[in-house]
């Protein structure tokens, strides 16, 4: 199995880190990405009780991104995926081995049958992300102080890196070259469904997501129905995908809610049926059509 694609987001995501402490020499918000941070905007503004307008350019850049390409901060950016794909993690993720799982739950797929999309999997639990982000906002505003930012990944990598960075150049080793890091590992590796279920970065970009998909909008993976061979037993795309998307059987936006442009199903199809595209309104109105006369047939 060939990971270009998993190297090249570590590649991508080492830029950007390497970039953001480049930033931080130079006393920038970029230093720890918060600048682009919804959560951290919010959690600011209601401790400080002002708006910081300062960050409302980068957070509306991030949000316009997710609105155009999905979740594609959480594999291409974030230093939690960067992580996880170097060390493993959602069993199993990393540099060698599939991501992901075959959904328990299946049904025939769009291009092999004239039926019903198949069920997509729970995805993100919204409803679990909403309500720790609400909470963390509340006793932000109550203590004034952005709480999430002691427990957040990514503030943790860099934490971590500037603990390091005390030890090494400025020679003073401390208690958080210790808790940071594992902090870390207990997040992102031990409550394995941390970056789907509870970060409420997530729920923000769920929010931008879900509303796109009402729009009609949005940039997906699309299997070819002339040339996948999912028909044939093919799950490829299902069982590299670490959202536990089926490519081949989904039809609607809906389906690739959680998608992260990681592009793994991609490269992994061993037809190269699926391409990065549009949705086309045709298939979608070919694959209504075809629900009401599986309907019809029954």
């Amino acid at each position: 199995m060939k990971h270009k694609m998993k190297a090249l987001r570590i590649v991508v995501g080492l830029v950007v880190l390497v970039a953001a402490l480049a930033a931080a020499q130079f006393d920038t918000a970029l230093g720890t990405l918060c600048v682009l941070c919804p959560v951290g905007f919010a959690q600011l503004a209601l401790a400080s009780q002002s708006i910081p307008w300062h960050l409302l350019p980068g957070v509306l850049l991030v949000l316009l991104i997710v609105f155009c390409l999905g979740r594609v901060f959480c594999a291409w950016l974030c230093p939690s995926s960067l992580l996880k794909n170097i060390f493993g993690g959602r069993t199993p993720r990393g540099l060698t081995g599939q991501s992901g799982v075959l959904p328990a739950v299946s049904a025939p797929s769009s291009c092999a049958s004239k039926s019903c999309a198949a069920c997509s999997s729970e995805g993100t639990n919204l409803k679990t992300q909403l309500i720790v982000l609400g909470v963390l906002l509340i006793v932000s505003f109550i203590v004034r102080f952005p709480v999430f930012c002691l427990f957040c990944p990514i503030g943790l990598v860099f934490g971590t890196l500037w603990a390091l960075n005390r030890v090494f150049v400025l020679l003073q080793p401390g208690w958080e070259l210790i808790i940071f890091p594992l902090m870390l590992l207990a997040e992102l590796f031990l409550f394995k469904r941390w970056c789907a279920a509870i970060c409420p970065l997530g729920a923000f970009f769920s929010l931008i997501v879900r509303l796109r998909t009402k729009l009609g909008f949005g940039v997906t993976p699309q299997a070819n129905c002339g040339t996948c061979i999912t028909a044939e037993g093919c799950k490829t795309c299902a069982t590299i995908c670490a959202e536990d998307i089926d490519v081949a059987a989904a039809n609607s936006l809906k389906d690739f809610e959680d998608c992260t442009l990681c592009l793994d199903c991609v490269e992994a199809c061993p037809t190269k049926s699926i391409k990065v595209t549009l949705p086309s309104k045709g298939t979608q109105k070919e694959s209504s059509a075809s629900q009401e006369e599986g309907s019809s047939s029954k």
